[in-house]
C-alpha cells in the first residue's frame, strides 16, 4: 500500500484510492490500476506507452486500441482529482510516454493490525451420522415427479418470454458512470456511453456548466462528432432504471461551449 502527498491511500490488492481526511473513495479498473502501481514504482522513469498497455492489459495488450489506453489514463486522473489529488499526478511528457510528477511524495506504508497471527482452527471430529435409505417410490410416482417439473420450467419460460418481450426499454441502459470533479456545492451522477470517446470534451463542458449538477441531478452525456455538438441529458432521477426519470436536454458545441 502507498501514501500519497500524505493524504490518498493506494491500495493495489483492492484498486482503490482512499482520501485520509474525507474518507472518499474511489475503486480503480484493473488496467489502470496496475499503469498507476508501475508509474509509482518507476517513478523516475518515462515509461513508454507501449510499456504501459503490456502492463495493464496483458496478453490482450496486441488488440487493445490506444482510445482505450487513453481513456484508462484519463478516468485515472479523473479519479486522482476525486479524491483530492492534482489530476496532473501523472503527467504526459510529449511524444516520450508518461511519468508521475515530480512533486508527486509516495510513501510506502503498511498496516500491522493486519499481521496479526492467527491460531489454525482446529475441527472436532464427529462420527458419521447414519442416514436410513429413503423408501422407494413408485414408477407412477416417478411419472407423476417428472410431468410436474416439466410444467414448473414449461411455465416458467413462458413467463420470461411474455416479461423479455414487454419490458420497458431503458434509454441509458449502456451508460455507466465518470469521476468528475465539478465546480459546484450540489453533488450529481455524470454518465457516458462506453462507445464516445470524448471524455476530455465532457469535462471540459462540466467544469464550463457546473449548473446542470444542481440538486443532485443524473447528467448523461453524448457527443455527435460529425456535427460537433455534445448534448446533456439532465434528469432527475436515474433514467438507466426508472422509468419516470423526467430529463431536459441541453446542447452544447464542441469547442468554445
Amino acid at each position: 500500500m502507498y501514501l500519497i502527498n500524505q493524504l490518498v491511500e493506494f491500495n493495489p490488492e483492492s484498486k482503490s484510492l482512499v482520501n485520509r481526511q474525507t474518507g472518499r473513495a474511489i475503486q480503480l479498473q484493473l488496467p489502470a490500476s496496475l499503469c498507476f502501481l508501475y508509474l509509482i514504482t518507476h517513478a523516475s522513469d518515462i515509461v513508454s506507452q507501449n510499456t504501459l498497455m503490456k502492463v495493464g492489459w496483458g496478453e490482450r495488450n496486441n488488440v487493445t486500441s490506444a482510445n482505450t489506453f487513453y481513456q484508462a489514463i484519463l478516468t485515472l486522473r479523473n479519479a486522482l482529482a476525486d479524491v483530492g489529488l492534482p489530476r496532473d499526478t501523472v503527467k504526459t511528457i510529449s511524444r516520450r510516454g508518461l511519468r508521475l510528477n515530480g512533486n508527486t511524495q509516495v510513501e510506502a506504508i503498511t498496516h500491522p493490525q493486519s499481521e496479526v497471527y492467527q491460531p489454525p482452527l482446529i475441527e472436532e471430529y464427529a462420527p458419521p451420522k447414519i442416514i436410513p435409505p429413503a423408501p422407494q417410490k413408485t414408477t407412477r410416482e416417478l411419472w407423476w415427479n417428472i410431468i410436474f417439473s416439466a410444467g414448473i420450467v414449461i411455465a416458467t419460460l413462458i413467463i420470461w418470454l411474455v416479461w423479455y418481450q414487454t419490458r420497458p426499454v431503458m434509454p441509458f441502459s449502456k451508460f455507466i458512470s465518470v469521476s468528475m470533479q465539478v465546480p459546484s456545492r450540489q453533488n450529481c451522477k455524470i454518465y457516458y456511453s462506453l462507445n464516445d470517446h470524448d471524455q476530455e470534451n465532457y469535462f471540459n463542458l462540466m467544469q464550463l456548466h457546473p449548473y446542470l449538477c444542481e440538486n443532485n441531478k443524473h447528467v448523461f452525456l453524448s457527443g455527435y462528432r460529425k456535427a460537433e455538438r455534445i448534448v446533456a441529458f439532465v434528469c432527475d432521477k436515474d433514467a438507466r432504471i426508472d422509468a419516470h426519470a423526467f430529463c431536459t436536454t441541453h446542447y452544447y458545441w464542441m469547442r468554445g461551449q
